[in-house]
């Protein structure tokens, strides 16, 4: 069945009515569309929340030739985030009752195919059992419900956040919508940190390589390249739209960037 698309023009509507000031730029949660929409939804929206950002260190890691402590980097993100009770992921009403993030599409994917995300199965199996074991101390995992209904996917440049939900105005007919949403801003702020921890605290050994700002860049450039993975797989056919936000919350610049191949 074809998807049903958003216009640049009910685009622009969405941002307008969903645009909000984020409370915690270091909280995350998924690029997925059906987080309910709310003013304590983490603005910075990554591949697989916390899980996904372990994935990428773990491929940057692998891609770059950087010796990596797989222990030592999961301390490094929890610590940046805040703390384990910082520590976000998902799954979904669908998933196998105690499957940890078996509702989580981006984690999926990259089970189902570990050499284009750069990941080894023992990478995977670590990052699915540190979150079980995190679960087990209290971390709250997030159960998103409802079908899939994204209908465009946003980057998004700027210090505000997007809510995914949204209903079309009755000229559209008042269709419930939802997005794909990732955060370039907020994510490059959150990798600048996770690189400089996790230099100090040799979770990585650069082999006598790069410095900071290359790890920060090795890091953002594998997140994005695993995010393209991701959204080619989940979001085939839609459009893409980039947001830079100029000023406030209603000065923005928006671009249409095609459509997912």
């Amino acid at each position: 069945m074809q998807k049903f698309t958003l216009s640049k023009e009910q685009m622009t509507d969405l941002i307008l009515e969903n645009t909000y000031s984020a409370k915690n730029n270091l909280l995350s949660r998924c690029i997925d569309g059906r987080y309910g929409n709310s003013d304590d939804l983490p603005a910075l929206a990554i591949p697989g929340a916390d899980a996904g950002e372990l994935g990428a260190i773990f491929a940057m890691a692998n891609t770059f030739g950087y010796t990596l402590d797989m222990q030592k980097a999961l301390d490094v993100l929890v610590e940046v985030v805040g703390g384990v009770k910082n520590i976000r992921f998902h799954t979904d009403s669908h998933a196998e009752v105690g499957k940890v993030l078996g509702g989580c599409g981006h984690i999926k994917q990259e089970g189902l195919d570990l050499q284009s995300y750069n990941l080894t199965e023992e990478q995977l199996d670590f990052i699915k059992s540190s979150f079980g074991v995190l679960k087990k101390q209290g971390v709250q995992e997030v159960v998103l419900h409802e079908d899939h209904q994204e209908s465009a996917a946003l980057f998004i440049k700027g210090q505000y956040g997007v809510m995914p939900q949204f209903t079309l105005g009755r000229e559209d007919g008042g269709r419930n919508v939802q997005i794909f949403v990732f955060h370039r801003t907020l994510a490059d702020i959150r990798h600048r940190l996770l690189a400089k921890k996790l230099i100090e605290t040799k979770a990585i050994d650069l082999n006598g390589g790069l410095d900071e700002e290359a790890v920060f860049l090795a890091l953002s450039d594998t997140m994005e390249d695993q995010l393209m993975e991701t959204v080619k797989r989940l979001a085939l056919g839609l459009p893409i739209f980039e947001v830079a936000f100029l000023g406030g919350e209603k000065e923005f610049k928006l671009e249409d960037m095609g459509f997912v191949e």
